[in-house]
C-alpha cells in the first residue's frame, strides 16, 4: 500500500503509541500497520506495543528527528510523516523584545515575578511561541497567565520535596553561561482555577495541549509516567542532559 493509500485507509489515533504511552490494542495495531508499510518492521502486528515496535518507530524517526523518542502521538509530527499527511506548524511569531527593566535582576521567587519578566526568562523559540498560545487560550474563554517560566535549581529541588515533581533538574533551570535564565519550559495556568479540579472539568489542559502542540512544542499532560497538565516545553526530554551541562550546572 502506498503512503497517500495508508493515509485514507488508517483511522485516526485515539491516543498516543509508544514509549510512555497509553497504547491502546487498537491504535498500536494502526501503528504498526504503517510502520510496516513504511518499511520499517514491528514485528507481529498484534495491537502489543513491545520493544521491537518502539524500536521500529525509533528507525522510522530517525529519518528526519535527531533524537527519536519512540512515541506517535495524534496528529503529531510522527502520525503525519506515517500517514503522508504532513501539514506545516504554524510561523513562529516574532521574538518579543527583552526590555532592561525585566533583567537587572533575576532574584527573588520567580513565580511571583511580573507576566513581562517570565516571557523574559524563557529562550527566545519558546518566548515567541508562549504569546501566540494564550491568545489562542483567550479566544476560548479562558484567563491563562505564566505562572512559571524560569525557576532556580533550589526552587526545583523543594518542587522534588514535595512530590510535585521527579527531576532535580528540569528545562525550567535552564541558563546560559553567564547565568541568564534561559528556560525552555513554561508552566501555565487559568488564573481562575490553578491546578484545581475546575481546570481539568473546564477544559483547559486539554486546551493548552492542544495550542502547544500546534506549534510543535511538548505538552506534560501527554507523559504517563508523570502527568504535568500545566507544563510546555520547546525541547524533548531526551534533551535534558544536554541542556544541564550546556547552563554549566
Amino acid at each position: 500500500m502506498s503512503i497517500s493509500g495508508a493515509a485514507r485507509a488508517v483511522k485516526l489515533l485515539t491516543a498516543a503509541v509508544g514509549a510512555n504511552a497509553p497504547n491502546k490494542h487498537d491504535d498500536v495495531a494502526v501503528v504498526q500497520s504503517l510502520l510496516q508499510s513504511n518499511g520499517c518492521d514491528p514485528g507481529k502486528i498484534d495491537g502489543h506495543c513491545g520493544p521491537k515496535t518502539i524500536a521500529a518507530i525509533q528507525k522510522f524517526q530517525a529519518r528526519y528527528m535527531a533524537v527519536p523518542d519512540g512515541r506517535v502521538d495524534p496528529h503529531g509530527l510522527t502520525w503525519q510523516k506515517l500517514t503522508g499527511t504532513i501539514s506545516p506548524l504554524p510561523p513562529a511569531p516574532p521574538v518579543p523584545a527583552v526590555h532592561p527593566s525585566t533583567t537587572t535582576e533575576w532574584t527573588g521567587d520567580s513565580s511571583r515575578w511580573p507576566q513581562e519578566k517570565k516571557l523574559a526568562s524563557l529562550e527566545p523559540r519558546l518566548r515567541s511561541l508562549v504569546p501566540p498560545i494564550l491568545e489562542k487560550l483567550r479566544a476560548q474563554g479562558f484567563q491563562p497567565k505564566i505562572f512559571f517560566g524560569w525557576r532556580s535549581v533550589e526552587v526545583q529541588r523543594e518542587i522534588v520535596a514535595r512530590g510535585d515533581s521527579k527531576v532535580l533538574f528540569s528545562f525550567h533551570n535552564a541558563q546560559k553561561p553567564d547565568g541568564t535564565p534561559n528556560a525552555y519550559a513554561a508552566d501555565i495556568v487559568d488564573t481562575r482555577w490553578g491546578w484545581e479540579p475546575a481546570a481539568a472539568q473546564n477544559g483547559f489542559w486539554v486546551a493548552l495541549g492542544t495550542a502547544a502542540k500546534s506549534y510543535g512544542l511538548v505538552w506534560g499532560g501527554d507523559w504517563q509516567s508523570f502527568k504535568d497538565v500545566a507544563h510546555i516545553q520547546s525541547r524533548q526530554n531526551t534533551e535534558l542532559g544536554a541542556t544541564k551541562k550546556e547552563s554549566g550546572l
